[in-house]
């Protein structure tokens, strides 16, 4: 029995696989893939789409082939050394930006030469001119005029010409050699010298009651010296005279002695005015600097004209001279957003509303008879530097005073794209003492001043003490003097809108009070 009944369900397996293998072999004669229809067999709309081959699990990948890059095309239109780099050096820093750096270098170390001038001695820098310097042994500058015009003697503010110096040299280059940065570089350098120049004096004599307009004692010193250090010739005095905005003011001879006679018996009203002069006072002498920076103008002492390269003629270079059309394309180029289109940050102006000899003397007068030599020098040296040094973050000094510490060249971008070598709050405070009283501070952070020296109460501060926060909105100042409203009047090192050093009115409310000298 078990032998049937296996035998028919054998037979009973055979017939189902027959019929489902006849169905099977049926459907696949009827079945066309895919890959074998006709193209035309497809209506537009049902052509298969690109996306579909990206919903695959595993796409196959195709190896990208990197193009080589053009070769750039020197043209008179664009800075071309901003397009080039040095061969096998970092892709970071054109040749360009090279170029505008070693020229910031020369602005700095220009106007730190300036500036330098108003903190030595009358007597040194008499000496430095070759003047009889006996009469001035123990005096000091009391006011510092420094005025800045442009080559048709109208007075400017300080500002570099950088970008049109560079203009110039892409100009003629292209002619020649557009690609060549040393030829552009020494161009550049020889035009730069040309189109800065300075020259200084020493004012006569003047007693405690004078000023730039005022009153000479009997032995007056003799005025006019003056020096240029560099090639360029100053605007005449008639052409500055007629350009300014105020008119000059005049020194030396010439003072009217009635009326410095008239303020003497003011001064001293119960006594003579001969023995008002009489007193200890040694006399106080001014210094007076007048700066030229050329820019584009067809002035005869612009930079086309200082131009000694371009203006020489050269049989071995296709160069057609200083045309319209070249001074067209110069002006063009000097005109362009090089942030924009190089990105080369490049500043019109290094400086930033530098306190007058006015103004500062107006804060002088604001200071306690009773201040100590040291705190009067401190201060005077902090007002002098109100928009001479830019803010630059962890920016701390290299030396006292401003040659080599290189303030307003070029470098690399702090972390809010400011791009001039400057100091930052506490790095300002070090070189402020450094240089003023040549104390160097045992630290120069915000931390670390706010532990240097002694502890004050708010209302025992006198000028050039410290108030610090620290923190991540940590920042220092210094004290200058209270207002009536119970603010004080600061300065400090501004990382704001001015990036600068500044003069600010504030409530200063912090923890830290310090007084790093007597």
């Amino acid at each position: 029995m078990k032998r049937k009944k296996t035998a028919k369900v054998q037979i009973s397996a055979a017939i189902l696989m027959a019929l489902l293998g006849g169905g099977l072999c049926r459907f696949s004669q009827s079945y066309i893939s895919f890959y074998d229809r006709p193209l035309a067999a497809f209506a537009d709309d049902s052509l298969p789409k690109p996306k579909a081959a990206a919903e695959k699990k595993h796409p196959v990948r195709i190896k990208e082939v990197q193009e080589i890059p053009a070769p750039y095309v020197p043209s008179l239109t664009a800075l071309n050394l901003a397009f080039l780099y040095r061969e096998g050096g970092s892709q970071e820093k054109s040749l360009g930006a090279e170029a505008a750096e070693m020229l910031s270098l020369k602005d700095s170390a220009w106007l730190a030469s300036i500036y330098q001038l108003a903190n030595e001695s009358p007597e040194k820098v008499a000496a430095s001119l070759g003047m009889p310097s006996g009469s001035l042994k123990g005096l000091s500058f009391e006011n510092a005029d420094i005025c800045f015009y442009d080559e048709n003697g109208k007075q400017i503010s300080p500002r570099s010409n950088i970008q049109e110096i560079m203009s110039m040299a892409n100009t003629y280059l292209y002619y020649s050699a557009p690609e060549d940065y040393d030829a552009f570089l020494s161009y550049a350098n020889q035009l730069w010298e040309s189109s800065h120049s300075f020259q200084y004096s020493i004012s006569d004599i003047y007693d405690c009651g004078g000023s730039l307009e005022g009153n000479l004692v009997e032995n007056s010193f003799a005025a006019a010296y003056e020096a240029s250090p560099s090639q360029a010739d100053l605007p005449d005095a008639e052409e500055i005279q007629q350009n300014e905005t105020e008119p000059s003011k005049e020194i030396g001879p010439g003072i009217d002695l009635i009326k410095a006679e008239t303020v003497t018996a003011e001064a001293q009203p119960t006594e003579p005015a001969e023995t008002f002069v009489k007193t200890a006072c040694p006399g106080h002498v001014d210094l007076h600097v007048k700066a030229v920076i050329a820019g584009l103008s067809d002035s005869k002492k612009g930079l086309f004209s200082l131009d000694a390269i371009g203006n020489t003629q050269n049989n071995t270079v296709n160069w057609p001279g200083w045309t319209e059309e070249t001074k067209k394309s110069a002006r063009n180029l000097a005109n362009q957003n090089w942030t924009e289109a190089y990105g080369l940050t490049l500043t019109p102006s290094f400086l930033t509303k530098p306190l007058s000899y006015e103004e500062i003397d107006n804060y002088m007068n604001r200071l306690p008879e009773n201040l100590s030599e040291n705190r009067r020098k401190l201060i005077h040296y902090a007002l002098a530097s109100v928009g001479r040094v830019p803010y630059y973050w962890g920016g701390k000094p290299a030396c006292a005073d401003y040659e080599n510490n290189n303030f307003g060249a070029l470098v690399t971008p702090d972390e809010k794209g400011r791009a001039m070598k400057g100091l930052d709050c506490s790095g300002w405070i070090s070189w402020v003492y450094w240089s003023s009283i040549h104390k160097r501070l045992s630290s120069e952070s915000t931390s670390g001043l706010a532990a240097a020296g002694e502890a004050v109460q708010r209302n025992d501060l006198q000028p050039g003490d410290i108030i610090l926060k620290t923190g991540d909105e940590g920042h220092v100042v210094m004290f200058l003097c209270w207002e009536r409203d119970g603010t004080m009047t600061v300065i400090h090192e501004s990382s704001a809108l001015v990036n600068n050093v500044t003069v600010t009115t504030m409530d200063a409310n912090w923890p830290y009070y310090r007084k790093l000298i007597d």
